[in-house]
């Protein structure tokens, strides 16, 4: 079972930022414990770094919170990024499920605005 782990700081202009080391398993089986760590991060902070250097396995039910949380922090106007995936499982996986984007999905209050990006 991975462990997420948030650390937090105040910017220079008072904003809280976040990171969060999203562990080794992203997966069906680590569901419920991430998109409730994301939520936590989210209303906690208004930026947030989600590193995923560290992520090992990775399957649709991720991916899809992934992009839940994403749209929760575009719509609550927090901004999300995403380290972390040019090694591992990530290149194949967003191939394979089509996350290789260009521009953000319609989801999205800015074309730019998007993790896979």
């Amino acid at each position: 079972m991975s462990e997420f782990e948030l650390t937090q700081e105040t910017g220079t202009d008072g904003r809280q930022l976040g990171r969060l080391a999203l562990g080794t398993a992203l997966t069906v089986a680590e569901a419920a414990p991430l998109r409730l760590a994301l939520m936590k991060a989210l209303d906690s902070c208004e930026e947030l770094v989600l590193e995923a250097g560290g992520v090992e396995d990775v399957d649709v039910a991720g991916l899809q919170i992934l992009c839940a949380v994403h749209r929760a922090g575009v719509a609550g106007v927090r901004r999300i990024r995403i380290t972390g995936l040019d090694a591992g499982p990530w290149p194949e996986v967003l191939r394979i499920c089509g996350l290789s984007r260009h521009e953000a999905c319609p989801a999205s209050n800015d074309r730019k605005n998007c993790l896979w990006l």
